[in-house]
């Protein structure tokens, strides 16, 4: 069976990755789908129970309830598409469980929707099975588990959701998405191609009155203090570059200090700020990194190779010194014209 042409009606797929591009390809084939001209999607709701978040077995379990028009009785072949499931699956027409049928595991197939799309799957990412309608109003419910992917670079670990709303074109009708997003600790909304949510407590809900983009993205994100919030929008470099102003001003006040009071207790303010002052910059630098991990409740998160911006302190030694002996120049000339 490996490679052939599985002609069907595909619910809308949800798919889960971990910083991954689009998994759509170019047809190569044409077909047509059977028995999309005669059943519509009068509603879906997705469900979305993010578990043991911020492990790093983290999983998200999904129930995603599909009401859907039949024109007739017919039963129907049909595959649900879900990259990153768990072998817990669970399926059930208008109350009633329903069989999986078995497929040829480790193979690839091709799905096709129409005579100009189509896409190469991996077979264990798919749940096919016919499902006997009823005239009328049928319900289709599909459960399962995935791991959630995550983005563990930088100081907030992001967790990407994307739900593809392609296929919905390729019904006779596509009615509205009702998104309902949980969690069993805060959790924040860091992006969204939906607009923003309704929240209460730890739940987030959409509604999607009108297909109108290919694929659902939301980037999920732990809640965080204010605190953390400050921290985060300064950055290392910003709270850094803040106590280096600070350290500045009481060098220049130091220098100036020497020769308004002609005072020997300031002599070396100079060249001992020239060395000290550029070395506390970097080293408030890289302990900002472990300040915002702190507040974040957190310990060495992952900023690649940050390290070897210690290499460019020599440059700044040279720079720091030439504009403070700039300064002290200045100042030298200002006070010896006052007296």
């Amino acid at each position: 069976m490996k490679n052939i042409q599985i002609i069907i009606l595909v619910l809308v797929p949800f798919f889960l990755f971990g910083n991954m591009a689009s998994p759509y390809v170019a047809g190569t084939q044409p077909a047509t789908l059977s028995g999309i001209k005669n059943c519509s999607v009068i509603n879906e709701t997705i469900f979305i129970k993010l578990q043991n978040f911020e492990e790093d077995e983290s999983n998200v379990k999904y129930k995603i309830i599909y009401y859907v028009n039949s024109d007739s009785n017919q039963t129907i072949p049909l595959v649900f598409y879900g990259i990153g499931m768990s072998d817990f699956i669970h399926l059930s027409l208008n109350n009633e469980t329903t069989s999986v049928k078995e497929i040829n595991k480790k193979h690839f197939y091709k799905l096709q929707f129409s005579e100009k799309d189509s896409i190469n799957v991996n077979s264990e990412d798919l749940v096919f099975f016919n499902a006997k309608l009823k005239k009328g109003k049928n319900k289709i419910v599909v459960e399962y588990l995935a791991y959630l992917g995550y983005n563990r670079y930088g100081f907030v670990k992001q967790y990407s959701l994307s739900y593809s709303l392609y296929p919905s074109k390729f019904w006779k009708s596509f009615g509205s998405i009702n998104i309902e997003l949980e969690a069993d600790d805060a959790i924040a909304i860091y992006a969204s191609n939906i607009g923003n949510p309704v929240e209460k407590d730890t739940k987030f809900k959409w509604k999607i009155n009108q297909v109108t983009t290919t694929t659902i993205e939301l980037i999920i994100t732990k809640k965080i203090s204010l605190l953390s919030e400050i921290l985060l929008f300064l950055h290392p470099f910003g709270i850094s570059f803040l106590s280096f102003i600070f350290l500045f001003i009481l060098h220049y006040k130091s220098i100036n200090e020497k020769y308004k009071f002609k005072n020997n207790n300031y002599k070396f303010s100079l060249s001992i700020g020239n060395f000290i002052i550029p070395v506390l910059f970097y080293v408030l630098f890289f302990l900002s990194y472990t300040l915002i991990d702190f507040s974040l409740g957190q310990s060495n998160s992952k900023h690649g190779y940050v390290f070897l911006f210690i290499f460019t302190l020599p440059f700044f030694w040279l720079f720091y010194g030439l504009l403070m002996l700039i300064i002290d120049r200045k100042l030298k000339a200002k006070w010896a014209v006052n007296e």
